[in-house]
């Protein structure tokens, strides 16, 4: 009964860790720069209702955001037409 149990476990395991895809990044720069603790939040609040979206990290001293995202639900037009929203556009940053 150990036995079975233990390699059904590992079977779901072995299962739910194919089941998860990788990750897209996207790192872009906003005109107009971003520049202080409240377009930070603007972004972060906003930018995460974008479907697909798992992270979104910003750095006010590169003055960028990086989006942790499904590639399968969203696309950077998404993300164009989602800071277009809020005022901001974006170029991929290099």
């Amino acid at each position: 009964m150990k036995k079975t149990l233990s390699t059904a476990f590992l079977a779901m395991l072995l299962t739910s860790a194919s089941a998860h895809t990788k990750a897209d990044t996207l790192v872009v720069a906003t005109t107009p720069a971003m520049h202080c603790a409240n377009c930070e939040n603007k972004i972060k609040k906003n930018i995460r209702f974008v479907k697909g979206t798992k992270k979104i990290e910003t750095s006010l001293p590169n003055k960028t955001v990086t989006i942790i995202y499904d590639g399968r639900h969203a696309t950077y037009e998404n993300y164009v037409a989602a800071f277009k929203k809020i005022g901001f556009e974006i170029k991929r940053a290099k």
